[in-house]
């Protein structure tokens, strides 16, 4: 048996049954205390859960030992009533930092891991004290590509906007991801993506799911075939990150009876019901609200297919909880739901435009449709999936092996440059930035930068929000409704000719035009119905589909009296009604054309508007810059 290392993890995240982030501290403490003498750090009010949770399990395992920091009264009060969690990781993060060094004075430890949280943005407290570390695994990189932003949910468009700006930030070279990567014996990652973040930077890193099950300790519902509609699932917070709006979209291009329940509650709620309404899937979609977990793990087999098209999750419990219940699983090929579900387990959908997307997991829910023996087959092979790889236990014998190649690596590797010595995650330009420059006038600058990035970064995303509108929903709606409009009128004078002829070879001749030029017709407002994203559109669309299908039965009449030999009849008919309603479709027609052109022209004036604004307010903030830099310079 190989010695057991003396382990630190620090989990500022733990504790029993809370799920996300906390189930993880609380785990990886647990399985790796079977392998070593481990000491956990984290918060003291994850004290109260922890206690009788280790003294349940004493006796029938190793258990870890915890130690519990905080920070002050005042300080815990702020976070409370500020609700500023990030802002007071940081601040735990640089006291536990002490905390971590006190701890290793009196018990020498063999390696250091931090565990939670498991995002990479922020510096953590086992770095620089002279030991193999293990970081990870983190992740957080996953941005949301510009063409998905959720641009019809501004407040969740400002959190989305700045979370890419701040990735893009953190993953530059020139900022201090290098450098607590240098700090770092073996770096673990979640996603794909964060590796190839790593990698651009030159360095190493390992993708390792940090999430996991217990499956002894969790209900088996196995999946329930039938014959009816296709049952799809979502489980999670109901917030435009998850993808919701892609997932309603998509249940109504996919051309299926299929229904989907969606468990959980959020910001986007009901933005969600709005949409559902919009789409006109009524009873298909059904909101139940937060259910608690106990519930959510019973009703798994009673589903189909887990709908999960999120567009920046790191792990994902949800997903691995379906799973486990062999459902298989429709997600977009991003993030730890990428990692997770494999080949023949699932369906992944590539990211790229909107509409692409949407249509791609409605060709995704179609197939699960026609080919219910899939069903089965995936599904038991995402079991298997989880079984062999999302076991906490066998999670911890391969997080064992981690441990022993850092420490074997840390002996064999060159020591490390005294730069990394006592890192605490502030790099060496931030170190001078801090000591050279007074604090308001890094402050001044800081806000003024901010601010032109800002700016400039969401008047680019507005221009070509305004230009991809065109793109993809002006120039095509005005290609086909113009197209629609040419076929119906030249169906509609074919029709006329018809009901003057007499000629049987004429006749059969102008028959076949009007069924090609309504063929026609049929096709491009087929078209058309898939790039409508507004709700004037919409009903606009709505109406020339009404008046188009009452056109076409007064027509119908009038051909079966003609082919009747009932020609004065059906003259009578279209003097009576099939010119009318001929004008009301071809009325109808009209205004869903001039409605393209009215928002071409608006779309094309809110660009000039943002340029000429853009530049104003630039030129003004670079005047205010200047200035202030002079009035500090000259006064510091």
């Amino acid at each position: 048996m190989s010695k057991r290392l003396k382990v630190l993890i620090s989990a500022y995240a733990c504790e029993p049954g809370k799920g996300s982030e906390p189930e993880v501290g609380w785990q990886w403490a647990l399985q790796m205390a079977r392998h070593h003498d481990v000491t956990v750090l984290t918060r003291a009010n994850n004290r109260q859960a922890i206690e009788p949770a280790i003294e349940a399990l004493r006796g029938r395992q190793p258990v870890p030992m915890f130690i519990y920091h905080d920070r002050s009264r005042l300080v815990l009060e702020f976070k409370r009533r500020a609700k500023a969690v990030k802002l007071y990781y940081l601040l735990w993060q640089r006291s536990a930092r002490d905390v971590v060094a006190r701890l290793h004075e009196i018990h020498q430890y063999d390696l250091m891991h931090h565990v939670t949280f498991a995002g990479f943005r922020y510096p953590v407290a086992i770095w620089g004290h002279g030991v193999p570390c293990i970081w990870g695994p983190v992740g957080g990189i996953e941005s949301i590509p510009f063409a998905l932003l959720p641009w019809r949910h501004p407040a969740s468009l400002r959190y989305e906007v700045l979370r890419n700006a701040n990735n893009l930030l953190q993953a530059a070279p020139f900022h201090v991801l290098p450098k607590r990567a240098r700090a770092t014996t073996l770096i673990l990652v979640s996603t794909q993506e964060m590796k190839e973040t790593f990698a651009k930077l030159g360095f190493d890193s390992e993708v390792m799911p940090t999430i996991g099950l217990n499956p002894a300790e969790l209900p088996f519902h196995p999946h329930r075939q039938t014959s009816g509609p296709l049952r799809l699932l979502f489980v999670g917070n109901v917030v435009t990150l998850k993808g919701i709006d892609l997932a309603l979209a998509a249940l109504g291009q996919s051309q299926t009876n299929a229904t989907l329940t969606v468990i959980g509650t959020g910001n986007y709620l009901e933005a969600a019901k709005h949409e559902v309404v919009r789409l006109g899937l009524g009873e298909r979609v059904k909101f139940q609200g937060r259910i608690p977990r106990e519930e959510v793990l019973k009703i798994y087999g009673g589903y189909d297919v887990f709908l999960f098209p999120s567009l920046h999750d790191t792990g994902g419990y949800a997903v691995i909880e379906a799973m486990f219940n062999e459902l298989p699983v429709i997600c977009l090929d991003c993030g730890g739901p990428a990692v997770t579900v494999k080949d023949g387990c699932g369906l992944k959908v590539a990211l790229g435009g909107r509409a692409e997307v949407i249509t791609n997991l409605a060709t995704s829910i179609r197939w699960y449709d026609q080919n219910r023996a899939a069903l089965a087959e995936h599904g038991k092979a995402a079991r298997d999936v989880i079984l062999g790889e999302f076991d906490w236990q066998k999670k911890g014998t391969q997080m064992d092996g981690r441990y022993r190649e850092a420490v074997r690596r840390s002996q064999t590797q060159a020591k490390q440059p005294d730069s990394n010595v006592g890192y605490s995650g502030m790099g060496s330009f931030a170190r001078l930035v801090h000591h050279i420059f007074s604090i308001g006038g890094l402050t001044l600058a800081g806000l003024a930068l901010v601010l032109i990035a800002g700016l400039g970064f969401l008047s680019v995303s507005h221009l070509k929000q305004q230009a991809g509108a065109i793109v993809r929903d002006t120039l095509p709606g005005l290609s086909m409704a113009g197209e629609a409009n040419a076929s119906m009128t030249q169906g509609f004078n074919r029709m006329l000719l018809l009901l003057v002829t007499d000629n049987p070879d004429e006749r059969a001749r102008l028959r076949r035009e009007i069924d090609s030029f309504s063929q026609t017709t049929s096709s491009y407002l087929a078209s058309y119905a898939g790039a409508v994203y507004e709700k004037e559109d919409q009903a606009l669309f709505e109406a020339l589909k009404q008046r188009r299908h009452a056109y076409l039965q007064v027509r119908e009449r009038a051909l079966d009296l003609i082919d009747r030999q009932q020609s004065q009849e059906a003259i009578g008919l279209y003097e009576r009604e099939l010119l009318s309603t001929y004008q009301r479709y071809k009325e109808a027609g009209d205004r869903l054309f001039e409605y393209n052109m009215r928002q071409g022209k608006e779309r094309g004036q809110a660009i000039m508007r943002v340029c000429t604004a853009t530049q104003w307010v630039v030129t003004g903030i670079g005047v205010a810059i200047f200035i202030l830099g002079f009035v500090i310079g000259l006064f510091k």
